[in-house]
């Protein structure tokens, strides 16, 4: 066989087995590691498949999954049957505590009807200097970004708008598989903040209310410095989507 058409053989051939392997590639199932303190273990993440099956995931919706989370640790409560995954610099809380705007009640913004439990809470991070600037140097005066996990035996009202945001956002939400409303709110005023995402899904007939929060005060003046900047603030609290994006049920 002459050179030449040796050589447009071999090309043909290498062409052939690099569409072959990009095939193969497209059809496995992407995969995250997770570092949960005991180990590395393998996860295959959520992927869109409503086209094959419509009834896997309704439209429309945002699909979170878990992402890079290397370096979380897993946090498993076998009484409600879920895990989730959180910084390693966390601890986790089974109560929730007050901080200045924010309550310890289930959910950050509860009906006195539907009452519920905190199950657990992670801080993300928080300081504290009180509500006064007399004497203080550095901003934030007080800021908490956290995620918590409450529930709830009343159904009825697991999808009822917060009381006093009637006209709030509610989006459509899958978690790893699981169909959620996230609820969203923001209140600013005399110089203070509470924004929050709260995720909820009826599960076992129990509502579960998993909730983004962050909360400060956003006072400043001449004699203080920036401890923290406003965009490290808004880094921490949007650390607290990563961890709502690793909530998974166990049963």
């Amino acid at each position: 066989m002459p050179t030449n058409n040796k050589n447009i053989l071999i090309v043909i051939v290498i062409i052939i087995a690099l569409i072959i392997s990009v095939l193969y590639l497209n059809k496995k199932s992407d995969t995250i590691v997770i570092d949960n303190g005991n180990g590395a273990t393998t996860t295959p993440l959520l992927t869109n498949t409503s086209e094959k099956n419509p009834k896997t995931i309704t439209k429309p919706t945002t699909v979170l999954t878990s992402g890079n989370i290397a370096g979380f640790r897993s946090y498993a409560n076998a009484v409600h049957n879920f895990s989730i995954q959180y910084p390693s610099y966390a601890t986790p809380l089974t109560s929730f505590a007050t901080f200045h705007e924010i309550g310890n009640n289930w959910r950050l913004y509860p009906s006195q009807v539907n009452q519920g439990k905190s199950v657990v809470s992670f801080s993300v991070f928080n300081v504290d200097q009180g509500p006064y600037s007399t004497g203080k140097q550095t901003y934030p005066l007080y800021f908490t970004a956290e995620v918590r996990v409450g529930v709830s035996p009343d159904t009825k009202n697991c999808y009822a708008t917060d009381p006093g945001h009637p006209n709030q956002k509610i989006t459509n939400v899958t978690i790893n598989g699981v169909n959620f409303k996230r609820f969203s709110t923001s209140e600013a005023g005399m110089m203070k903040y509470t924004q929050a995402e709260s995720y909820r899904t009826i599960h076992n007939n129990v509502c579960y209310a998993i909730e983004q929060i962050k909360s400060g005060s956003s006072y400043r003046d001449d004699k203080m410095t920036m401890g923290t900047t406003e965009a490290q603030l808004e880094n921490y609290y949007n650390l607290g989507e990563k961890i709502v994006k690793t909530f998974m049920f166990t049963k």
